[in-house]
């Protein structure tokens, strides 16, 4: 049974001096400018770990602009251990003059680039064009995730133009794409655009959490630490209960016996459950306890990913090494990449194993890039020693 919507969509008019109250549910159609989309698939899910993943990925090709450029994760599909979406890069001063526009609107509206509303018109799988007075933005979605986003001036050659540039790269990516549907903002009226935008949350409901403004997805994120740090406290609670538990039945069980056994009762025990003998067994109990609560290592993909971001950063983006691929895992990860000479190879081994990160290089491979004076490195691995 599909979901009865009750948003209200309202097209954004930047000739307006505010917004109209919108109340609760309300979706602003706003005309990203300086905008593309990504798509993504990842063995994994969460905001958090997917933006860490992508910045890693986006990282070599943004350099020393990176920190100028939005990126918001956009989940389309979002499962345990499987995600797939599309990543929206703002960049050009888009995310200030978003939050520049909306300043003043109700928490619960979201921002949506105007042209999604219309997804359901092509069954999420075709083309958009959205023309808006002198701009014409081409979309092209693929199982509702828009993996092309444009933006060009309508003297550049208007909406058949833009709409076969985005043709060609559905082509050349090895689909064929059957709908294009096309329209202008002149020609819309407020309940069309109504009608579109709930043909289009009912028809994909993963649509109902896309929302662009960075208070949306500083939201997201609060919700996500949120339920990760209540997760994570009822699993200790659960596993500390156990543990008294059982510690309570041992003690009852071998309250009596233990009043009245002798010292080298104590050093049996003692023996039998750690392998070795101790003339003051409680105080060595105590000590090895101790030992344990402090000898744990955060090897969580989290962890490890800020590691190596942190060690990327301190490389300065360069471009004499570059990461085409790491394969994580709970004991190592894999690295591979491109990098111009062995000394920028031992740069980044460097910053690693600042960040304390242990490399194994047994099985790494350095070779010569045919045609080229880069050298492929692949088999470096890293990892963290710890339980």
């Amino acid at each position: 049974m599909k979901k009865n919507y009750n948003h209200k969509f309202i097209l954004f008019d930047e000739k307006e001096d505010s917004i109209p109250s919108f109340g609760e549910g309300g979706i602003l159609l706003y005309p990203f400018r300086n905008m593309s989309a990504h798509s993504f698939s990842f063995p994994f899910s969460g905001i958090s770990r997917v933006r860490d993943a992508l910045m890693i990925q986006f990282r070599p090709l943004l350099g020393d602009g990176a920190g100028d450029v939005s990126v918001i994760p956009f989940f389309v599909n979002s499962e345990k251990k499987l995600s797939s979406g599309c990543v929206f890069t703002l960049f050009g001063g888009e995310a200030a003059r978003i939050e520049e526009s909306t300043r003043g609107m109700e928490e619960e509206c979201l921002v949506w680039p105007a042209p999604l509303a219309f997804a359901g018109e092509v069954d999420g799988n075709g083309i958009i064009t959205w023309t808006d007075g002198d701009r014409v933005t081409a979309v092209w979605l693929d199982d509702w995730i828009p993996v092309y986003y444009k933006t060009a001036d309508v003297s550049e050659g208007g909406a058949e133009h833009e709409a076969g540039l985005a043709l060609a790269y559905a082509l050349q990516m090895e689909h064929n794409v059957e709908k294009v549907f096309a329209i202008d903002k002149a020609d819309l009226s407020d309940s069309y655009v109504h009608e579109a935008g709930l043909k289009t949350l009912s028809a994909c409901p993963a649509y109902a959490l896309l929302d662009l403004s960075d208070r949306g997805t500083n939201l997201l994120e609060r919700r996500e630490k949120l339920v990760t740090t209540l997760t994570g406290a009822g699993r200790l609670a659960v596993a500390c209960g156990f543990i008294l538990l059982l510690a309570t039945g041992g003690v009852y069980i071998d309250h009596s016996s233990i009043l009245k056994a002798e010292i080298s009762s104590l050093e049996e025990v003692y023996s039998a459950a750690f392998n070795e003998t101790s003339r003051q067994p409680l105080v060595s109990a105590l000590s090895k306890i101790r030992t344990i609560g402090n000898s744990e290592v955060d090897v969580s993909f989290n962890s490890v990913m800020r590691g190596i971001s942190s060690a990327w950063d301190k490389l300065e983006a360069s471009g004499d090494i570059s990461i085409d691929t790491l394969r994580y895992g709970g004991e190592n990860t894999d690295v591979s990449g491109a990098a111009k000479n062995n000394e920028s190879i031992q740069r980044l081994r460097s910053a690693l194993e600042a960040e304390g990160f242990t490399l194994r290089t047994d099985n790494m491979q350095v070779l010569q890039i045919p045609g080229g004076d880069m050298l492929r490195f692949s088999n470096l691995t890293i990892s963290r020693s710890g339980k």
